[in-house]
């Protein structure tokens, strides 16, 4: 659908504030805290945004975009060439990372992570769920959204970590993470390096696996992006029979489109889940950062932008 750029703001160092409106001033599609959409940029790149205004103000979505020099160039694109009243396309919202049923809630998020996270965060405390949360930033003035967190109801729960203040996350491990509770998720967001180590405290720690949930906002290197299979595969599509050759060079999704199968590819990293597929018979190889490792162990879905196949047979329910 086609949206225009009502607003732009800064957020912090690097940080834009996008707000996007209906040209019909029409109510825009709902979406849930955690979800994100797929934005068309003036370079004509495709590169996913949490939304992180309300889901209550159905008039605008409203993401925030950090300049990153090191990016291909989605982000730069975005800063550099937008403009106010300017026309975008974006996708309808999509949500992978919804808030799961919990008692008590350790929310942790470091630099443009937080979008999502704020979002959950605002979404727990009005409905009075126990939470608190930890975000990390190298300095106070890269904060986005700090006056949001620095005052009023998130205040109340929220702790800011600077590494210029020397509170890293690799020097300071939150107390509430040493004390594992059946009755707990953690939900989290931010680079990868970031994640890795969470993950590394919390198994260290004794909790369940099952008891993070995390999206990372840029696809691990070791995943979607280097991927260098050396054995061809087939997959087979449980409509029609048909099987197709998948090379040690192609993609799942880039064979079945030369072919003429319609097919849903957006990032095609294994970032933003817009082509996960039903697995009937087969077992995936996954090398997306979308899928949970219970979802992953379960082997009834996959990304078929980037996953390969460890069996010589898919079977996909297409």
């Amino acid at each position: 659908m086609e949206l225009i750029v009502s607003a732009i703001r800064i957020n912090g160092d690097n940080t834009l504030d996008i707000e996007l409106i209906c040209p019909k001033g029409n109510e825009l599609p709902p979406f849930t805290p955690g979800a994100h959409i797929d934005v068309r940029t003036p370079s004509g790149q495709i590169r996913q945004y949490s939304l992180c205004g309300s889901p209550v103000d159905r008039r605008v979505y409203r993401i925030c975009v950090r300049k990153d020099v090191s990016s291909r160039g989605g982000s730069l694109s975005l800063h550099t060439d937008l403009r106010v009243r300017a026309k975008v396309t974006v996708s309808e919202p999509r949500n992978l990372f919804e808030i799961p049923n919990a008692r008590r809630y350790l929310l942790f998020s470091a630099g443009i992570g937080i979008t999502p996270i704020i979002t959950m965060a605002r979404c727990l405390v009005s409905n009075e769920s126990y939470v608190e949360w930890h975000h990390y930033e190298g300095r106070r003035s890269s904060v986005a959204f700090l006056e949001e967190v620095s005052s009023g109801n998130l205040k109340n729960v929220t702790t800011l970590y600077l590494s210029d203040e020397g509170a890293s996350f690799r020097k300071i491990v939150p107390e509430c993470l040493l004390q594992p509770d059946s009755n707990t998720a953690i939900i989290a967001c931010g680079p990868d390096g970031f994640l890795t180590l969470l993950e590394k405290r919390v198994a260290e720690a004794g909790w369940e696996p099952a008891q993070l949930y995390s999206e990372r906002f840029r696809a691990s290197p070791a995943g979607a992006l280097n991927n260098k299979a050396k054995d061809e595969f087939v997959v087979q599509l449980a409509s029609s029979g048909q099987c197709f050759t998948i090379g040690a060079e192609d993609t799942i999704g880039h064979v079945l489109l030369e072919n003429g199968i319609p097919v849903e590819l957006s990032c095609e990293q294994g970032m933003c889940g817009a082509c996960l597929t039903r697995v009937l018979e087969g077992v995936p190889d996954h090398k997306d950062v979308v899928l949970s490792a219970t979802e992953r162990e379960a082997c009834n879905q996959m990304t078929i932008c980037c996953s390969r196949s460890k069996s010589p047979l898919l079977v996909l329910d297409i």
